[in-house]
């Protein structure tokens, strides 16, 4: 299960948190969570990115959750909205080296392809 947490902070406060996750390359949402929670295991899109290039080859299919085995544990409204972004990251920034194929596993979740 998850939760969403709202609250309010000064214009000065959501610039600074926007430039900060914009220098490590992550969502205000990711940045946040992996700055509270330095103790548990993040994901970020850009960690997925990175761990499919480095092990996976040419033409070599694959779906987010096997990217990280057993450490993958997020809630499904979570890891839905963690594939959305690692989707639109990959068609962003990376469109040259990794492809959605269009198909999905039975686990339905989608399946890539390296380039």
């Amino acid at each position: 299960m998850s939760t969403t947490v709202k609250f309010t902070i000064s214009d000065e406060n959501y610039n600074e948190i926007c430039s900060r996750a914009a220098d490590a390359k992550l969502s205000i949402q990711d940045y946040i969570r992996k700055e509270l929670f330095r103790d548990q295991v993040a994901f970020t899109p850009l960690d997925a990115v990175n761990r499919a290039l480095a092990n996976y080859s040419k033409g070599d299919t694959f779906s987010v959750p096997e990217l990280f085995g057993d450490t993958w544990n997020l809630p499904n409204g979570v890891a839905g909205q963690f594939g959305k972004k690692f989707c639109a990251l990959v068609e962003a920034e990376y469109s040259s080296k990794i492809r959605f194929t269009g198909n999905y596993n039975t686990k339905k979740h989608a399946i890539y392809q390296i380039l």
